[in-house]
């Protein structure tokens, strides 16, 4: 009798043998588990594409409670992510750090429905054609904010009192944006008057409503949620730096 039958993301996997991959999946019920697929790889693979980096799948799972690594039974396609990669380079690239952002801030074995709804959400946004680097702030922003690592917008770290309108500076120190009363010296960046709307339309809207091309800012908006993952992980990311490399090929 499997342990566990749920509905699952893909988040990624490795090779594991000559004809096994050991896959990370992110389950509605347990949160984050890895589990081994046997016969996943090789002439006749048991999977197909079941197991690419986000498809949603219903798995079985089976193994002892609270064991590391279990082994995975069934994997029933529910949704692929293939058609909303194949949109473009862009969409594709942003999957792949879609992919990566989720894992990363995903605990072992505790589940998180919000999480897993919104990269379910992400997933369907990136295929209906939503802007990739529109989408990949707002992943950024709602992933901060489920885990409480975002400043609120409109009050002052300092003093607590309400932000006045416009542009947003973040003190490094207060952890948070601050008044011009409260800021001294600047220890962080400054978010433009753009980038302050934007955050207030993410944090207040699904993603599939991210149409056209979105603030000029959107390059210092990445910036600085690149600065407050990064503190966060304690590390940075690969998928990021890939984005950029082939933006700057791009460029040339």
């Amino acid at each position: 009798m499997a342990l566990l039958s749920t509905e699952a993301l893909v988040l990624r996997g490795h090779k594991l043998g000559e004809t096994s991959r050991i896959v990370v999946l992110l389950t509605r019920e347990r949160g984050k588990l890895r589990a081994v697929a046997r016969g996943a790889r090789g002439g006749r693979p048991r999977y197909r594409s079941a197991l690419e980096p986000l498809s949603e799948v219903r798995v079985s799972l089976y193994g002892r409670q609270g064991a590391e690594l279990l082994r995975l039974g069934d994997a029933e396609l529910l949704h692929s992510a293939f058609r909303a990669g194949s949109r473009s380079l862009d969409a594709a690239l942003f999957l792949s750090g879609c992919a990566e952002l989720v894992d990363a801030f995903s605990p072992e074995g505790e589940a998180e429905d919000k999480v897993y709804r919104l990269a379910l959400a992400v997933v369907r946004a990136t295929e209906a054609g939503a802007s990739p680097e529109q989408l990949g702030r707002y992943l950024e922003a709602w992933l901060l904010k489920l885990h409480g690592l975002y400043p609120p917008l409109d009050r002052c770290a300092g003093w607590s009192h309400p932000l006045a309108a416009g542009a947003l500076l973040y003190d490094r120190r207060a952890h948070g944006f601050v008044c011009e009363a409260c800021s001294g010296p600047a220890t962080g960046p400054e978010l433009p008057a753009d980038a302050r709307a934007f955050l207030a339309f993410v944090f207040s809207k699904p993603p599939e409503a991210l149409v056209g091309e979105g603030p000029a800012s959107l390059p210092a908006l990445e910036a600085f949620h690149r600065e407050l993952i990064s503190e966060h992980l304690e590390r940075d990311l690969r998928a990021p730096r890939v984005i950029r490399d082939v933006r700057r090929e791009r460029a040339r």
